[in-house]
């Protein structure tokens, strides 16, 4: 299957021992492409973005290429860079974030795309997209953003939202809510969560999340709900729930939504049901908050995937 992810990848700057910072790459895309591919290497994954041409963006392509994910869809603006963000955990893993992407490449990402890169696209099997990509474009470029969405959709291929909202990246809730509106609209798979929607909608239970949802039409809902059980809904409407087994030793939460969308998505691709892949995605997610930073050592993470799929 070919799958392709739109978003920003940063410069990711976390603690390290003795107070020093180690310095990786993220973003909630790319953190969830890089958990897809790990975990199932026979899908074909593309990461569509932008990026500078300093050494720090060739680092961050090279980074992507070592971990199984084809370039060809990461464009190189002339002068912008990678952006930038620095994360900080409580003791109880809970993360916050500072970041400098104000002015990163990632923004102009459709002015780096032409249309053979287009027409190409339309050959996936699968796009996801987030909140967090419709909150950087440019406003100027939204109209071209939401062109290429409908292409895609009217190719075939499956369009998945994860909402992931950041109330610092947006004007206003009104905007976000817009835009959103419009995503829900094009998505085949929608990932909500219910902290999102308390935040958006004053929305906090199971029930009221379906209510509004069902003004939509989506072939799969997933409803992330922290570490309370998982609802799914199939596309007849079915609903059932995936316990999740909590972890105790919690150490960095930076990625779990991320790590849970790439192995959910990898795994339905790969035919596994609802209720599996929520499984393999939880276990997933709970591997990685077991572990600082959003992209977990490799070789760790092939140790504990093999017994995953």
């Amino acid at each position: 299957m070919r799958v392709g992810f739109i978003g920003e990848c940063m410069s990711e700057l976390r603690e390290a021992e003795n107070g020093l910072l180690s310095q990786g790459f993220a973003g909630d895309t790319y953190n969830s492409a890089v958990y897809m591919k790990r975990t199932f290497p026979q899908h074909d994954v593309y990461y569509i973005s932008a990026v500078g041409k300093d050494a720090l963006s060739d680092e961050m392509v090279m980074h992507a290429v070592n971990e199984g994910i084809n370039p060809r869809f990461i464009g190189r603006h002339e002068d912008k860079h990678l952006g930038l963000y620095r994360i900080y955990t409580d003791d109880t893993g809970e993360r916050s974030f500072v970041y400098w992407r104000s002015d990163s490449a990632a923004k102009s990402m459709m002015q780096t795309l032409d249309s053979n890169d287009i027409a190409a696209m339309t050959a996936f099997d699968m796009v996801l997209f987030s909140g967090i990509s419709l909150a950087i474009i440019n406003e100027e470029d939204l109209s071209t953003y939401f062109s290429l969405l409908t292409r895609l959709k009217s190719a075939g291929v499956k369009l998945v939202f994860d909402i992931n909202h950041r109330p610092s990246l947006w004007k206003s809730k009104d905007d976000a809510k817009r835009l959103y509106a419009k995503a829900y609209e094009l998505a085949d798979i929608i990932l909500p969560g219910i902290e999102d929607f308390n935040f958006l909608y004053g929305i906090d239970t199971i029930d009221e999340t379906l209510k509004f949802l069902s003004d939509y039409t989506f072939d799969e809902v997933i409803i992330k709900n922290g570490s309370d059980a998982v609802t799914v809904i199939n596309q007849q409407g079915d609903i059932s729930q995936v316990p999740l087994t909590p972890v105790k030793n919690v150490v960095d939460t930076t990625s779990a939504g991320d790590a849970f969308n790439g192995v959910y998505l990898g795994a339905r691709l790969d035919d596994s049901s609802q209720k599996e892949a929520v499984e393999k995605a939880s276990k997933s997610a709970g591997f990685v908050i077991q572990h600082k930073g959003a992209i977990v050592d490799a070789t760790a993470y092939s140790l504990f995937s093999k017994n995953l799929t």
